[in-house]
């Protein structure tokens, strides 16, 4: 039972008792979702608060209301706050619902759930009078399974409904449909208005080819025979019907994921590998399926949610009136009464494992059997595949006794179905349909052998013969020799079919099972209540018309009342990226993470790229930086503002210190209506060591902490240590935040080649690498700043030429901030070139080469958030020579040389200390130091904000 409580403005402390109790008793057997307006904010927090534990996020649920009733149109705005308020309770379908101003007089949440539980749930219902269907598909004389089933299911649902045909063919030939007069979609176009009711069914093939678009325009009830429709959405980009429609419906259905396997593994693998349907979903008023498989089909590929809703109607099946008797059929077929005859009906081709059930039966007692026959009773696929059947069948000591039909009439296929004797329908590489071959198999009794495969997986083992969804030929054969043997376990399963068909796929029950459906999803389903709201709106009465802006604010509350679309979104800020990309290692981070979750998204959720134009405004898609992240170039995608759900995620992944701080009204918002949000902290050096940094640093930067600080559901930074030191400045501060904050900390990745890296070398490489192979030389990798500990570095280095020592110093790294004295003195020192290489703008794979080439690496800086350069070197197995900073032993561990003091004589004492214990082969190496993939990095950062597995709680 899903109980819905509305606290409305929050401060009915009855009310939230009562919520509190519901959440502690309910348990798996109840869904409570807790509803609150957005008017009483500082309440919102409180009802969040006093759910936490009890209740997962998104089940507290935050409703918009148009602004305040006072003042002018104070009238309009009331009556349009109670709409919509109805409007958003209705659409969360509850099945109990419950509202502050008017609880139950009960002692207990148990005593009410008891009370609950005895009620009566409503009767399904049927239409009372004949509301108008416009009726969408293929139709016979067209060879679909779709356009046959349609014929038969019509006359049902004309029992309730004035039916018009909607079609895109040029005759309509059944005698099951003469009554009808066909519309073409034009007539459709200019008539959709007057229908209360429209039912599409949807399929892969061709012959839907018109739906795609015209569901976007008419919203309609789907039917959704085929869970998969990449392949018909792949021909009509290729015919130029639909531009771009295969990519956009990738990026529409399955975002940057898709897009970017489709750049990596080419159109055919994507076609099999993704479904493409959420433009037909998303744009459904209700969703009808013919088995529970294809509701788990979308809680797989869109989050556990996805199908919520859906109704489950059994295919229809019936023989009619002229359903042929087992003799006569077996007359018309030339079978004599000794002949067992095996069957598998449909078009040939891979999926349909034909070649393995001819096999089979080729390896069986019934191959040498002159009674035994095999018919494929369908099209034979017409490539290499249909050929070599044909020349399997021709070679083989049965040929005589196996046939393929070719195309089989409605009545040749009924022959064959009442004459078989055994009928095998096997199946691979599922699109969610529901197979209408098997069905019609148990209809007519015959004896049949599946494999565990799609929906076939869920029919019940009393009914037929199930196989393993990946069985054996030998397995097969055991089957078909058991059949053939058994003639008691032949009667046994055509007894059990035809009485399950009889019960739940006959013509009069499945029509009235659809017009329940119908039913249901038009008059509860959520495009139901919007149609009913926008119709109450316009006819609210008044002295005054509401403004312009009553009616954008009344719009902006619907809006986002709407019911969130499977899956979720993962928002992850790139917001400094996109507006200046300086190639910084933070923002190599970004990229990097960036792509690993979008190459893996966590179960359930979809990666958006979003960012930000500061001052408290919506973030927006970066769906054109998106596009460049996954290299697709021929989509042209608007940078629309972020659709924001609850149950959605943010993670502020970039540094955008500034805008956060400026955003702080918005972010707080977002969380209040349901969105998560995280911050990652790279770390707070700012705070720790402010006289290294430009003046004002510390300002910003602490604006920026106390910002997230206060914000955020949780922080996670780039390694303990700074996770440590963020705990410690936070305990420091006078925050006022009554949530906990939850604080983690990742890894970063270590694999260049995953980060989108750069190419090209320099003018001056041959030089530069010819002076690396000349003598020992020790490589920095870094911005130049004051902290990085570059001066004392170069002056340690100088004591070092003084005394002779042959060894080189190799800066990579762009100019910083307040090095300018540093600079100069490295441009007009006299090593410059010769034992002094400074490259402040190197490739990555310019820095692979130099790691490559190195004796060691030199990581002199005074305060760090993680160490990726560390990581980089042992990739390369070259020593490394840090500082003594605990982020240093975090990452390195034994596997470094460590020195302490920042005069230039400690370090270049520990360079030469260094040089003796080469020499003498016992220099710790960094070889056997663990290391993350981007991909590792990206599931850390999943564990945290999804999985909820963090480092401590404040």
């Amino acid at each position: 039972m899903r109980i819905v409580i509305d606290l409305q403005s929050g401060e009915d402390q009855a009310a939230l008792a009562l919520a509190c109790d519901l959440a502690a008793e309910c348990g798996a057997a109840h869904q409570l979702i807790v509803a609150i307006s957005n008017r009483q904010p500082s309440a919102i927090n409180a009802v969040r608060l006093a759910l936490t534990g009890l209740l997962p996020r998104e089940q507290v649920r935050v409703y918009d209301l148009p602004a305040d009733d006072s003042g002018s149109g104070a009238h309009w705005r009331s009556q349009a706050a109670a709409l919509i308020r109805a409007q958003f309770l209705a659409s969360l379908a509850p099945d109990e619902l419950l509202l502050a101003e008017a609880l139950p007089d009960v002692a207990s949440a148990r005593e009410l759930l008891e009370q609950l539980a005895q009620q009566d749930a409503p009767a399904p219902a049927t239409p009372q009078a004949r509301p108008r269907l416009a009726y969408i598909s293929p139709l016979p004389p067209e060879h679909s399974g779709i356009a046959d089933y349609s014929a038969e299911l019509v006359p049902q649902l004309a029992q309730y409904y004035d039916i018009e045909l909607i079609v895109d063919q040029a005759v309509v030939l059944d005698a099951r449909l003469s009554d009808y007069t066909p519309r073409d979609l034009a007539w459709f176009e200019q008539n959709a208005h007057r229908f209360e009711r429209l039912v599409y069914h949807f399929g892969n093939s061709h012959m839907h080819r018109h739906m795609f678009e015209l569901i976007r325009r008419h919203p309609g009830i789907v039917v959704l025979h085929d869970f998969f429709v990449s392949g018909i959405l792949d021909n009509l980009e290729r015919e130029g019907a639909l531009a771009h429609g295969f990519l956009k419906a990738l990026y529409e259905s399955h975002g940057y994921s898709g897009l970017l396997e489709h750049r990596k593994n080419g159109r055919n693998p994507a076609i099999w590998a993704y479904p493409l349907n959420k433009g037909v979903l998303d744009n459904a008023s209700g969703v009808i399926v013919h088995s529970d498989f294809s509701k788990q089909l979308a809680r797989d590929w869109y989050g556990p949610d996805a199908a919520d809703g859906w109704r489950t109607v059994p295919l229809l099946r019936g023989k009619g009136a002229q359903a042929p008797t087992r003799d006569a059929a077996r007359a018309r077929l030339k079978l004599k009464d000794a002949d067992y005859l095996v069957c598998s009906f449909g078009m040939l081709g891979p999926i349909k494992l034909n070649e393995e059930l001819l096999d089979a039966f080729l390896a069986s007692k019934l191959a040498a059997d002159p009674h035994c026959k095999l018919v494929f009773v369908g099209q034979n696929e017409g490539g290499r595949y249909g050929a070599a059947m044909n020349q399997k069948i021709a070679a083989s000591g049965a040929a005589k006794r196996i046939t393929i039909t070719g195309f089989a009439t409605p009545d040749t296929y009924a022959d064959y179905l009442a004459a078989c004797d055994c009928a095998v329908q096997l199946r691979s590489a599922t699109r969610g349909e529901t197979s209408a071959a098997v069905l019609d198999c148990l209809l007519y009794g015959a004896p049949t052998i599946v494999n565990a495969h799609g929906s076939s997986a869920a029919i019940d083992a009393a009914l037929l013969l199930k196989l393993p969804d990946q069985f054996t030929t030998p397995e097969l054969s055991a089957a078909l020799e058991q059949l053939h043997a058994d003639a008691g376990l032949r009667a046994s399963y055509a007894q059990h079919a035809q009485a399950y068909m009889q019960a739940e796929h006959t013509p009069g029950h499945v029509g009235r099972l659809y017009a329940e459906a119908i039913e249901q999803f038009t008059l509860h389903g959520a495009h139901g209540h919007y149609r009913a709201l926008l119709a109450a709106l316009g006819s609210i009465p008044g002295p005054a018309e509401p403004t312009d802006a009553d009616l954008a604010d009344a719009a902006q509350a619907i809006a986002f009342n709407q019911p969130p679309r499977a899956p979720r979104q993962l928002l992850v800020d790139v917001s400094a990226v996109v507006h200046s990309d300086l190639k910084t290692g933070i923002q190599r981070v970004v990229r990097s993470v960036l792509l690993a979750l979008i190459a893996s998204p966590p179960a359930g959720y979809r990666v958006e790229p979003v960012y930000s134009l500061g001052g408290n405004r919506s973030y927006h898609y970066a769906r054109q930086f998106g596009l460049g992240m996954v290299g697709e170039t021929g989509l042209a995608l608007e940078d629309a503002p972020v659709e924001l759900r609850p149950g959605d995620i943010f993670l502020g992944l970039d540094l955008f210190t500034n805008g956060i701080a400026q955003n702080e009204g918005l972010l707080q918002s977002m969380r209040e209506h349901g969105v998560a949000i995280y911050f990652v902290v790279f770390d707070i050096l700012p705070m720790l060591r402010p006289e290294v940094f430009p003046f004002g640093t510390e300002q910003y930067f602490g604006d920026f902490l106390r910002t997230v600080s206060k914000v955020a559901d949780g922080l996670l930074c780039i390694s303990r240590a700074v996770a440590d030191e963020l705990i410690t400045w936070i305990g420091q501060q006078q925050f006022e935040r009554k949530a906990p904050l939850q604080v983690g900390y990742f890894h970063l990745g270590a694999d260049i080649d995953a980060s989108a890296p750069s190419f090209g070398l320099p003018d001056n490489a041959a030089q530069v690498f010819a002076a690396v192979r000349a003598r020992p030389s020790f490589l920095m990798v870094g911005t130049v700043e004051p902290r990085k500990g570059h001066t004392q570095a170069l002056a340690a280095f100088e004591l070092l030429w003084e005394q002779g020592a042959q060894l080189n110093l190799v800066i990579v790294g762009k100019q910083g901030w307040m090095v300018d004295k540093l600079v100069e003195r490295m441009a007009s020192h006299p090593e410059k070139d010769v034992r002094l290489f400074w490259l402040p703008g190197v490739s990555d794979e310019m820095l692979l080469q130099l790691y490559a080439s190195s004796a060691a690496l030199l990581a002199p800086s005074e305060g760090e958030g993680f160490g990726l350069p560390l990581i980089e070197a042992a990739q390369h197995h070259i020593p490394i020579i840090a500082r003594e900073l605990p982020v240093f032993r975090e990452v390195a561990g034994e596997h470094a040389h460590y020195f302490e003091g920042k005069a230039p004589a400690d370090l270049a004492a520990s360079i030469e200390a260094w040089l003796a214990l080469k020499a003498a082969g016992t220099a710790p190496g960094s070889d056997g130091m663990s290391w993350l993939t981007w991909s590792d990095s990206a599931q850390q950062v999943v564990s945290a904000v999804v999985g909820q597995r963090w480092y401590r709680v404040l």
